[in-house]
């Protein structure tokens, strides 16, 4: 695998570097609407919500708690909210960056139509759709086993996290399904017989995507644009490099 992110980030670095400069445009845009849009609603909403539940906690460690549980929730919502924003706004590009991707490993070139672009689209809003009812419905699952058995938290965490990572990986390798002629669904059967390579593919990103700062700053470009190319080489240029395995 580490042969993989090389390949794909010496094309990042050498002949599709110019795609930096419309991610950098768009990741700005992201900024923006991060700092000033998602992160000011999640602070309204913490103060909401522990405005609701103080007042009828008497015990101080119960409150600290409370508390602590509260934020802890809805700062992993807005990680979650932050990835599907981050993979909407982007997706155009990103979807352009794994084409020409491909184009330099196979050197075929899809000719644009508006009418395969409007398929495209529709196909990558459900199969969005599809990904986030997929991952929200494991994570709700490892919340309650967390809730019901807390020595496991800590586990059930450490998942959560993981599986946000592999929907990272999923999101980017489905440009290459879609290139495929796969529906949402084949897309996701797709990327869960090649889950290792969507861990591996999505965990760059997800750590990007992790840090605060960096999830509204240079997070969603280097993240996405790097696991993009990443998931392009690991599924169509392992053949070109004579042996060499992802």
């Amino acid at each position: 695998m580490r042969w993989t992110h090389r390949r794909a980030w010496s094309l990042l670095r050498g002949p599709l570097a110019w795609w930096f400069v419309p991610g950098a445009a768009m990741t700005l845009g992201l900024a923006a609407l991060g700092w000033w849009g998602i992160a000011i609603i999640a602070d309204r909403v913490t103060d909401w919500m522990l405005s609701m539940w103080m007042p009828e906690i008497r015990s101080d460690l119960l409150q600290s708690v409370v508390e602590w549980l509260i934020w802890l929730l809805l700062l992993v919502v807005k990680i979650k909210l932050t990835k599907y924003v981050v993979l909407v706004v982007m997706g155009p590009l990103l979807a352009a960056v794994s084409e020409a991707v491909e184009k330099q490993i196979t050197g075929v070139t899809l000719p644009f139509s508006w009418s395969r672009w409007f398929r495209d689209a529709i196909r990558g809003l459900r199969s969005a759709m599809l990904l986030a009812s997929f991952e929200w419905s494991l994570t709700l699952v490892l919340w309650a086993i967390g809730l019901t058995a807390p020595v496991l938290s800590p586990l059930t965490l450490t998942m959560a996290w993981m599986i946000g990572a592999w929907a990272y990986g999923a999101s980017v390798m489905d440009y290459v399904w879609e290139r495929e002629g796969k529906d949402a669904w084949s897309g996701l059967k797709s990327s869960l017989r090649h889950s290792g390579t969507a861990l591996r593919v999505g965990i760059p990103f997800a750590l990007w995507m992790s840090v605060p700062v960096l999830a509204w700053t240079i997070g969603p470009l280097m993240g996405g644009m790097g696991a993009t190319a990443t998931a392009c080489v690991a599924l169509k240029g392992a053949s070109s490099n004579h042996g060499a395995t992802t």
